[in-house]
């Protein structure tokens, strides 16, 4: 077998946080490889709704609001560059969200949720039913309330997928599929590649971004990742005319248009490790909070259902930054948010990557939160006073 180029940096996981973050990377005249197990993008990437909710996610402030809601900022701009340079025209939509309640008691966690979030500084709408209906005929006459998010939105996330593949391909990014890592390879404590089912590949620089397989891989002498699998069972109809405008949700679930009239019906949260079949409890779980948001909704063509794997960190936040191992880097654990947060992980990465900056709202999401070891922040501190750049390529 013909020995694999050396990379300046190595991805493993084709997803669309790997997938981006190569693309910046390749912006900044890096050489980059994509090792994905199976084929790019198909896993978590393409099996979400696209939905795109920093204000509607948020449970509390905190860091992960403040990095969802600077993911926001910068993704109209990320689906523009995407879409011109690979040629892919993209279904994104900052359409608005509709939050509804249907009783009393989901009246009460709307009215938490505005306090929550007007006690931040944000202004949040309060809708009344007449309100609701006149801007989303198809939604439940019996509703009480609505908030309205107007900047909260969607992308075709299976579109955006192929957008960024082919943007990587433009910009030299090797791409490779059916690549299975089987070890991170070090020296003492400097990474030097990867073993994979297709022979070693060599670099000084390995990103683990392999959404729920992350934690399967050891990334250094303390431990694994704490970052195991959700799965989220999903269904798409075409909806009858006219079409929801909005994306929709309510206590048990979510409705998300797409612009050629389908309605994505999402979605479970079950704790059943790597199983990814789609069960008729999942269905009518979903089916059935579906029909009670849009009554409508009895009536749709179904077209497909499907199941995804959505990477979940032990205390609910993203793990990105440096691992133990000198040149090895964590980007994972994403959950519900992946595609919202792809552009701004890409960013923050490529930075901490190419530059050793380690910005402030990057440092609750660092690795050594789950171990007691001097911060990332001190590890480049004390390599800048040795006279070298940490991070340097």
């Amino acid at each position: 077998m013909a020995a694999n180029p050396t990379q300046d940096v190595l991805i493993v996981g084709g997803g669309i946080i790997g997938l981006s973050l190569a693309q910046e990377l390749a912006l900044q005249k890096c050489r980059v490889a994509v090792l994905e197990r199976g084929q790019m993008g198909q896993e978590a990437s393409s099996a979400g709704a696209g939905i795109l909710a920093p204000r509607a996610e948020m449970q509390e402030a905190g860091p992960l609001a403040q990095l969802l809601l600077a993911g926001r900022k910068i993704y109209p701009e990320f689906v523009s560059e995407v879409s011109g340079r690979s040629g892919v025209r993209i279904d994104f939509s900052i359409s608005g969200l509709l939050w509804v309640a249907l009783d009393l008691e989901q009246l009460a966690e709307l009215d938490r949720k505005k306090q929550q979030q007007t006690e931040l500084g944000l202004a949040v709408q309060t809708l009344s039913r007449d309100e609701t209906l006149r801007i989303e005929s198809g939604l439940n006459p019996e509703l009480l309330s609505a908030l309205y998010f107007p900047e909260e939105g969607y992308v075709d996330n299976r579109e955006l997928v192929r957008g960024v593949e082919l943007s990587c391909l433009q910009l030299g990014v090797r791409l490779v599929p059916e690549c299975e890592v089987l070890a991170v390879k070090a020296e003492g404590n400097k990474v030097t590649g990867v073993e994979t089912n297709s022979g070693f590949f060599a670099s000084d620089r390995v990103v683990i971004a392999a959404g729920s397989w992350s934690g399967q891989l050891v990334t250094g002498p303390r431990s694994s990742l704490p970052v195991k699998p959700a799965r989220g069972q999903m269904v798409a109809v075409k909806g009858p005319e006219p079409g929801l405008r909005h994306v929709i949700y309510g206590s048990l679930g979510y409705l998300v248009p797409r612009g050629d009239g389908r309605v994505l019906l999402g979605s479970t949260v079950e704790w059943v490790g790597y199983d990814k079949r789609v069960t008729l409890e999942g269905l009518q779980e979903i089916t059935a909070s579906a029909v009670s948001l849009a009554p409508a909704l009895r009536a749709s063509t179904f077209i497909e259902c499907w199941a995804g794997l959505r990477p979940f960190c032990e205390d609910g936040l993203p793990v990105l930054g440096a691992g133990d191992l000198d040149g090895l880097y964590i980007a994972t654990g994403h959950f519900r948010n992946g595609l919202l947060l792809a552009p701004i992980t890409a960013k923050l990465m490529a930075d901490l990557i190419v530059a050793g900056h380690v910005p402030k709202i990057l440092e609750p999401f660092l690795p050594g939160r789950f171990h007691s070891q001097p911060s990332q922040i001190e590890n480049v501190q004390a390599k800048k006073k040795q006279g070298r750049n940490p991070a340097s390529l």
